[in-house]
């Protein structure tokens, strides 16, 4: 699968299709029509690998839309964490996938349930934020039952260490090497009062609640809006059963740290 918009994402499709022609290959709808070849949608392909092309966001989409397919992932985007072949090295990369010569590499994913109904796992972060734009969102987080936060901002981010350099990063949380079994709270512009971000074991069980009556918020499971919840309602978080899939192309953590951020 890969991002058409992006400028010679096609044309290494095309190159990249060429290396694979011995193997039974599927393509993602939209690109498909690009190319000028049938496709299928990514949640009904039945594949032992998915290749995205494009940057971290086509990663994430994969893995919600195919959560127990292994991702190989080549950087047309920006950051690349979750993306990391660079285009120039998708060539190889692919004749080693094809060969069975590439690692792989599993991540935590975070499971999060609203008001008892599971929500797609969370490989990068859960973030709850006000259902009105531009309200501030009054809230609480209990740790395995005893209260960790309590404030009103713009909302909170429940991040997984994979999600450590994304969004949460930029909302002042710390980069959680992923070797490390935790998970960061942060809240987003908290103001009354300030707190400051946690990082609290894996095997803890979070919940979020909202403290005003009759509010609403929005639930984003890596960027994706999938829910909304009221006051009534309860946010549980802990870690899920089923970690994600990555093949290892290069690059260690903190090399990504130094050159990505």
């Amino acid at each position: 699968m890969a991002r058409p918009d992006l400028p010679g994402a096609v044309k290494l499709t095309r190159r990249l299709l060429k290396i694979l022609s011995k193997e039974d290959v599927v393509l993602e709808r939209e690109l498909a029509v690009k190319l000028r070849r049938r496709g299928a949608q990514v949640r009904a392909m039945q594949t032992n690998a998915i290749i995205t092309i494009g940057g971290d966001g086509t990663v994430l989409f994969a893995h919600q839309q195919a959560p127990d397919v292994p991702v190989l992932g080549i950087n047309m985007g920006g950051t690349g964490f979750l993306a990391d072949v660079a285009p120039g090295d998708a060539p190889k990369a692919v004749r080693k996938l094809a060969a069975g010569q590439l690692p792989m590499v599993e991540r935590e994913r975070l499971v999060v349930k609203a008001a008892g109904k599971r929500l797609p796992d969370a490989l990068n972060e859960a973030a709850i934020s006000s259902a009105i734009l531009g309200k501030s969102l009054a809230f609480k987080v209990l740790v395995d039952g005893e209260a960790a936060m309590c404030t009103q901002g713009d909302g909170v981010i429940i991040a997984t260490p994979t999600g450590s350099t994304a969004y949460a990063l930029a909302a002042g949380g710390p980069v959680v090497d992923p070797r490390v079994d935790a998970f960061a709270i942060v809240p987003v512009c908290a103001a009354r009062p300030r707190v400051s971000p946690l990082v609290v074991p894996m095997a803890s069980k979070i919940v979020v609640k909202l403290t005003r009556p009759n509010r609403r918020a929005s639930v984003l499971i890596d960027g994706q809006r999938v829910a909304e919840v009221g006051s009534d309602d309860e946010l549980l978080l802990h870690r899920s059963e089923k970690p994600a899939k990555f093949f290892k192309w290069r690059g260690e953590f903190y090399q990504k740290v130094r050159e990505k951020l």
